[in-house]
């Protein structure tokens, strides 16, 4: 048991983690197996509830979410999401229609949203990839942001220290100048070498 345990977290490590919570078992399923097929490790919830308690425990790359579901609906989903792990991608699949839930859904930070059913199951693989290669690129974008502050810091520091180095240059150079005796002018030229 424990070495199944080893092995499901070394998959879970190599290949991108979906969590899809949904109240109906038959979508859940076809959901697992269908991602399952490309290489994705799915994790699945039966209500909000227990999604986030798998939020808690797994890191996961992506989540599906259900609207309609007992204990903790998909929007209280989004809520905890929005709050607690804004970067990660949230994609509804409801089969509510209407538009205040899709406008709801939005609000609160779902990257995207599918009507159920599904009938062509690619278009949620095209979803899912969509937002997965977004997510990536911001991370990207983030790091290499994060980079060239610290590299403007670095270089604010460097040419300060030059700035009060040629400070200090040119008040020495303005005393020497205003020195009359060659004993002077060389003990202060040695100090500013020095």
């Amino acid at each position: 048991m424990a070495e199944d345990l080893g092995k499901a977290f070394m998959k879970m490590n190599k290949n991108p983690v979906v969590l899809t919570i949904d109240d109906e078992q038959a979508v859940r399923d076809t959901i697992c197996a269908y991602l399952e097929d490309y290489n994705y490790t799915v994790l699945a919830a039966e209500n909000g509830q227990h999604g986030l308690d798998i939020l808690k425990e797994y890191k996961v790359d992506l989540i599906l979410v259900d609207l309609r579901m007992p204990e903790l609906d998909g929007l209280g989903v989004l809520s905890y999401t929005q709050k607690e792990m804004n970067e990660t991608p949230v994609i509804v699949i409801s089969g509510t229609g209407e538009i205040g839930d899709v406008v709801k859904a939005l609000r609160l930070g779902a990257w995207d949203y599918l009507l159920k059913p599904i009938v062509d199951m690619t278009i949620l693989l095209h979803a899912v990839e969509k937002c997965l290669e977004r997510a990536q690129l911001l991370k990207i974008n983030r790091q290499n942001q994060s980079n060239l502050e610290d590299q403007v810091n670095q270089k604010t520091r460097e040419l300060t220290e030059i700035n009060s180095r040629l400070k200090r240059v040119v008040e020495s150079t303005k005393k020497l100048l205003g020195c009359g005796k060659l004993d002077e002018s060389a003990d202060l030229l040695l100090q500013e070498f020095a």
